[in-house]
């Protein structure tokens, strides 16, 4: 299945992929209650996509991006594997004053196993403390992404997090490597490498209050980060690295003139 630049104004529920080997690319989910995207088919990939504006209408806990196991004994009791979530921008609401708004998880896959997943170059902008989460995984990286709080209220700070599955399972062979988030929360089992906690985001990025979140000139994150298994281009397609050596976070600080790889 592919499903590509299409524009979903006013759902419930956005993008829902059960079937496996799908794309899922350069689609618009705005102003929508339950999930934006929904992934449970094994080896799909979802790039590029932009999920915002969450609207709390109903029982739904809401979700940027979702997905759930189901095996022999039900939810949780199997595996969804080689999923890779890549470039994504995900923003719970861009109007304070939005009626009906809901505290929006970002990348919620509780009820793993999780196997062999990418999670890369992903922006989270939310009022909740799971940014990006996975419930129980084996072989998993979360690389290079970013993730800051919406605004400086409860719930949140949003939070990188692998943690153990609900049977108790803890999370195998997996990385958390040159992220820029509010918090992290992973499992002692978890290598976390080259990660940088955000502590005042207007000192960081150009313009925060209204999501632009590149990297200001000189910042710590650029050039601090490392290069195993990071992606090769950023969040706009920009080549990585542009300097000394990988930045951290979703964006590589450039010169004006460097242009997105096509």
């Amino acid at each position: 299945m592919t499903i590509r630049d299409n524009y979903l104004l006013n759902v419930n529920f956005g993008i829902s992929v059960d079937a496996s080997d799908s794309l899922v690319a350069g689609n618009l989910v705005e102003n929508f209650a339950g999930d934006g995207l929904r992934g449970l088919g094994d080896r799909c990939t979802f790039e590029y996509n932009t999920v915002k504006n969450c609207y709390n209408v109903n029982a739904n806990h809401d979700d940027g991006f979702q997905s759930w196991s189901v095996g022999p004994d039900g939810v949780g009791t199997g595996e969804v594997v080689g999923v890779v979530l890549r470039g994504n921008t995900i923003i719970n609401y861009e109007d304070p004053n939005q009626p009906h708004r809901g505290a929006l998880q970002g990348i919620g896959c509780f009820d793993g196993t999780f196997v062999d997943w990418v999670i890369e170059n992903n922006v989270v902008i939310t009022d909740h403390w799971l940014g990006i989460t996975l419930g129980g995984a084996r072989n998993c990286r979360v690389i290079n992404n970013t993730v800051v709080d919406r605004n400086d209220g409860s719930p949140g700070p949003p939070w990188i997090c692998i943690d153990k599955h609900k049977n108790g399972t803890a999370p195998v062979d997996c990385v958390v490597r040159n992220n820029l988030a509010t918090a992290f929360r992973n499992a002692a089992a978890v290598l976390e490498e080259s990660n940088l906690r955000i502590q005042d985001p207007a000192s960081l990025f150009v313009d925060a209050e209204h999501f632009d979140l590149h990297l200001l000139a000189g910042v710590a994150a650029i050039d601090a980060g490392s290069s195993t298994s990071a992606p090769r281009l950023d969040r706009d397609r920009i080549a990585r690295p542009q300097g000394q050596g990988i930045d951290i976070g979703a964006y590589e600080w450039h010169a004006p003139e460097v242009l997105p790889v096509d």
